[in-house]
């Protein structure tokens, strides 16, 4: 199989770099080893805000359909149930549905493979009950399970805090907030509002001790106050956060440095989101962890490096479009994940073009 852009991964970033792409005349295929396009989009049914245009805001699930429906009159092929397993020599990548291998000879290859929510191990972590917000939130939304009776959720950043509102929505009992820091990590104030109102106790300076139970959670121990606090409890949510999935990136042999804010380890990459192997982009939290406007501005600013390197945009227009979806990123996203994002670059690629240095200039607190 021959393409212009393959794109690993069929989350929202793999989808609206895709659609960029195929407008602007790509041929492109996009592989995802699940069996539907969206990624994590298929089971959040919370609003989605700050979009960019011409998004509107809407559920994850709605932006789902959106992004996949776009699709439907462009030369893009869908490999849905297949996961790249290789590299060739010649630079063709393998991809296989578990029985067979298609080498897909690609001019441009793009990694959105999106992030996973980092373990967390403590005495009875392995029983039956415990699981990620991400977990629980697949079992509520997708599968229209209430995944337990009686709950209580570990950390408090905002993917956490927004299922621990469903949770009390889909009626769980939801027992407490339990942060280890002395405040809670979530920067959606609505959602904690929420939390609040509905008496959700909130657990700072905390962490549980343990998990107990015959064959399943039962009871847990957690640590508030220099003392223990015994619950009656059936599900225990990990929330820790998330980190980038890297593993295609390091099978085509990219290079990667550690920034913390924008998740751990990340591919080093250019204001192209080109890496450090020529023809290899990345995009969305594989190239650092932020929200879903923010996704889809380094899907598009990704697409616009392929297109321009394929000759579907000419070098004056490619670089206007993106400094505007630069421009739109740095103000969408937060401040500590720009100014990583910004320092990793400018180490990655040295000097900048002089408008796009006034842009990135943090000298006064930045943008």
């Amino acid at each position: 199989m021959e393409t212009d852009l393959l794109i690993i991964g069929g989350g929202p970033a793999g989808l609206h770099a895709a659609y960029v792409a195929a407008l602007h005349g790509s041929k492109t295929v996009i592989v995802d080893e699940s069996f539907s396009l969206g990624g994590q989009l298929r089971q959040q049914t919370q609003q989605i805000n700050h979009l960019p245009d011409p998004l509107e805001s809407q559920t994850g699930i709605a932006l789902a359909e959106t992004l996949t429906k776009r699709l439907g009159n462009l030369d893009v092929t869908i490999l849905l149930k297949h996961t790249m397993i290789g590299a060739y020599k010649d630079g063709r990548v393998g991809v296989s549905n578990g029985e067979n291998t298609i080498p897909i000879a690609a001019k441009k290859v793009l990694v959105t493979t999106g992030a996973a929510e980092e373990a967390f191990a403590f005495p009875g972590w392995t029983l039956p009950g415990v699981m990620t917000v991400g977990a629980a939130q697949i079992l509520m939304n997708r599968e229209h399970v209430k995944p337990g009776k009686n709950a209580i959720v570990i950390g408090s950043n905002d993917f956490a805090l927004e299922v621990a509102k469903q949770l009390v929505e889909n009626g769980v009992f939801l027992q407490g907030i339990v942060e280890e820091k002395d405040r809670l990590k979530a920067s959606n104030k609505e959602t904690v509002q929420f939390l609040e109102t509905a008496g959700v106790p909130i657990y700072l300076n905390s962490s549980i001790i343990q998990a107990s139970g015959n064959g399943e959670v039962e009871k847990v121990i957690i640590s508030h106050q220099e003392a223990n606090k015994e619950m009656d409890i059936d599900l225990v949510c990990i929330g820790k956060g998330v980190t980038p999935i890297l593993e295609p990136l390091e099978i085509l042999d990219c290079d990667f440095t550690y920034e913390q804010d924008l998740g751990g380890w990340v591919p080093k990459y250019h204001l192209t989101m080109e890496t450090s192997q020529s023809s290899v982009y990345v995009a969305g939290n594989a190239a650092g962890i932020t929200d879903m406007g923010a996704i889809l501005l380094t899907a598009e600013i990704a697409s616009v490096g392929v297109i321009e390197s394929l000759g579907g945009l000419d070098k004056e227009a490619a670089v206007s479009r993106r400094e505007q979806l630069w421009q739109q990123l740095c103000h969408l996203e937060s401040t500590s994940t720009c100014q990583a994002r910004i320092h990793m670059i400018k180490a990655s690629q040295g000097e900048m073009d002089t408008q796009l240095a006034q842009l990135f200039d943090m000298s006064e607190g930045g943008i």
